[in-house]
């Protein structure tokens, strides 16, 4: 049996090492598009490579799988973070996990998990070829096999099963290579992006950090909380980029202009910070406001 892998990213090459050990006598090619394998994941994490999280601090998947909670519940009873942690550790590379629950290898290095899955990848024969960027992936009903259409002049290849792990795609057009197949494709819209607040004076602040904020859009059910960024163009970090990721189809559908709410107080409501506030006021009476306020603002904001 001949199994072609389309991309050659964390999942690509993943899901072909789980591929050759279940079924040996099978023929694994992965086809990549790009130069070389891994590309992302060597710069991930700050070129350290974040595997994943402890989980400790997540009370529903709902929260960090906005649009896929469902699916993942599934998933990862098949294979938890847990298992990542141990399969890698299996492999040889040590983990630590972070005081914000953040899997790393001792090594802080993403090179290490670079060099681990390509050795892994030689040592059980798979073929990895680069520069095969697929364009068409078509199917013969008759003898069942599938068909692999390759830009640049490459000769096309063939293949009784196809595993497409590409990744995040900008536009509808690179979703062509389906076409002759019957699968229904969505639309990709942009997630995980900072937002713009042209005009707005907070950028004044930029530099700022506040690190338990809270982001919602007014009128819908969108919520994110985390450390937020002032920049010299509006806000970003990771309240922020949650926020884009759970209202990523709203905001597109909406041309990506909406009011945002901010709770600089993280999830506090109105009366506990006002309470606080108070307290601060009735004990710092002869102080000036830039030198008596909440400890995790700063005297700017």
């Amino acid at each position: 049996m001949h199994i072609a892998v389309i991309g050659a990213g964390a999942a690509g090459c993943f899901a072909a090492i789980g591929i050759k050990r279940r079924l040996p006598e099978a023929d694994v090619t992965i086809y990549e598009g790009g130069k070389r394998q891994l590309a992302k994941v060597s710069v991930t994490g700050g070129g350290r490579c974040n595997l994943t999280n402890s989980f400790n601090q997540v009370k529903s998947l709902t929260h960090i799988y906005p649009r896929g909670e469902r699916l993942m519940k599934r998933l990862l009873k098949g294979f938890s973070h847990t298992d990542a942690y141990e399969w890698f550790e299996n492999e040889g590379v040590r983990l630590t996990t972070q005081e914000d629950e953040c899997v790393f290898p001792v090594s802080q290095d993403a090179m290490e998990i670079v060099n681990t899955l390509t050795q892994i990848i030689n040592r059980l024969g798979i073929r990895l070829l680069t520069g095969h960027r697929v364009e068409l992936i078509s199917h013969d009903k008759e003898n069942g096999k599938y068909s692999l259409r390759f830009g640049g002049n490459r000769s096309s290849a063939t293949a009784d099963c196809v595993v497409v792990a590409i990744g995040g795609t900008p536009a509808a057009s690179q979703l062509n290579m389906f076409s002759p197949l019957d699968i229904i494709t969505e639309n990709p819209v942009p997630s995980l992006f900072s937002m713009c607040l042209p005009g707005d004076g907070i950028t004044k602040l930029m530099g700022t950090v506040v690190e338990e904020a809270t982001t919602s859009i007014p009128g819908t059910k969108f919520k994110a909380d985390g450390p937020l960024l002032i920049t010299h163009w509006g806000m970003s970090g990771p309240a922020i980029l949650k926020l884009s990721s759970h209202a990523a189809r709203f905001l597109h559908e909406h041309e990506y202009k909406t009011d945002i709410c901010i709770n600089w107080c993280g999830g506090r409501k109105a009366e506990e910070v006002t309470e606080e506030l108070s307290a601060i006021s009735a004990s710092n009476t002869k102080k000036q406001l830039a030198s008596a306020y909440p400890p995790h603002l700063n005297a700017r904001l």
